[in-house]
């Protein structure tokens, strides 16, 4: 009887060291414990990581969550605990690109070769993807929801990033996710500073296994946006702002928490409306906008005006402003393609080190001498 309990104990013990062995292998297979990449400006994405692992995360404004994806190894297995999560393989390979803007990220990080279409190949500058549009190596496949289904499943992409404004492009979304393809949508335009939306760069690096990559490049923009921003610290006389220009009778005026009021602060400007509290734009009057900026020192951004007399041409009254008076007009049009790709909405959202260089060499010729504007001109 002593014989059969001492068996009876020794095979419970083996079989407990069994199963606590295979609940350490499953909890190692599923592990839930991820490591926080820590964001210095962005509010609007996340990312953890752990050995089997990539988690990305997107928050809207509020920072509630909207997204969640989580990047695998091609090598590795896919965790058991993660099976019905939206998983996508990398690195990837092939990606479709539904904002200009994206294309700027994956060009900072070497990946341009990857991508095999975008949205609106007319509208793009960078040179390389130019070329290749040109010899037909990359597709157009439409806009929001006009998007080209059938040519966009036959490309078979690894990754399709997009942004969705205002729900725009919702249903397209959901019809890709029907088909299966990787779909990734983009949150970097509201994000509340100009360094949190170059940050986003690290967001891309995840999908191509360049994280290490990403950081450099991304410090690199940093140290240079700082060393600028530090020329403008001890500037007393700050000259005053007024952006945009009215189309159809509206005026579009950025709120004081936008990106640019931030960088025209930063650039030792005095916006007008820099008191506001609104991050995007309030439609004011013409007759609004004059009794507030007609005497602004400088005129920036106005629309897509290349001329003193395209912005006279939209309306008749705008002669009024100072700033056209005495020619302190600047807008950021210096870098366009053939067919109207405008740089400035494509890399300046990566570099916005070299949109700060140009308002100071615009609002402060002094700290700045002998160096020609990059994303601006004067406006004649």
């Amino acid at each position: 009887m002593n014989t059969n309990l001492r068996f009876l104990r020794i095979i419970s013990f083996i079989l407990i060291i069994f199963f606590l062995s295979c609940e350490n292998r499953k909890s190692k297979n599923n592990d839930t414990n991820f490591n926080t990449v820590k964001n210095f400006y962005a509010k609007c994405f996340k990312i953890e990581k752990n050995n089997a692992v990539t988690k990305l995360s997107i928050f809207d404004t509020e920072g509630i969550l909207k997204n969640e994806y989580y990047l695998i190894d091609t090598e590795k297995e896919i965790p058991q605990n993660i099976k019905n999560k939206s998983i996508i393989r990398v690195p990837v390979k092939k990606v479709i690109c539904l904002s200009t803007t994206h294309i700027a990220f994956l060009d900072i990080l070497d990946e341009t070769d990857k991508i095999i279409a975008v949205s609106g190949t007319q509208y793009v500058y960078s040179q390389i993807l130019r070329k290749r549009i040109q010899k037909d190596e990359i597709k157009d496949v439409g806009y929001e929801n006009s998007l080209d289904f059938e040519l966009l499943l036959s490309l078979k992409p690894d990754l399709v990033t997009v942004y969705d404004i205002n729900g725009s492009i919702s249903p397209a979304i959901n019809k890709l996710k029907q088909y299966h393809i990787p779909v990734v949508q983009i949150n970097e335009y509201l994000e509340p500073s100009v360094l949190g939306q170059a940050e986003w760069l690290k967001f891309f690096a995840e999908f191509f296994n360049k994280s290490e990559f990403a950081k450099n490049k991304f410090a690199a923009v940093c140290k240079s946006y700082s060393e600028l921003k530090k020329m403008t610290d001890t500037v007393t006389e700050k000259p005053t702002v007024l952006l945009n220009m009215p189309w159809k009778g509206t005026w579009y005026i950025p709120g004081g928490k936008s990106n640019v009021a931030q960088l025209i602060a930063d650039a030792g400007g005095n916006y007008i409306w820099k008191n506001t509290e609104e991050q995007h734009n309030t439609a004011l009057s013409i007759e609004e906008v004059y009794s507030e900026a007609r005497q602004a020192d400088f005129w920036l951004n106005p629309g897509q005006a290349k001329s003193i007399n395209d912005i006279i041409g939209t309306d008749i009254r705008l002669k009024k402003f100072s700033a056209l008076k005495t020619g302190e007009v600047f807008n950021r049009n210096n870098r366009l393609s053939p067919s109207g790709g405008n740089d400035y909405m494509e890399s300046g959202t990566v570099r916005p080190d070299l949109i700060l260089k140009d308002l100071i060499q615009i609002l402060h010729p002094e700290l700045i001498r002998n160096d020609s504007l990059f994303f601006y001109q004067k406006l004649k």
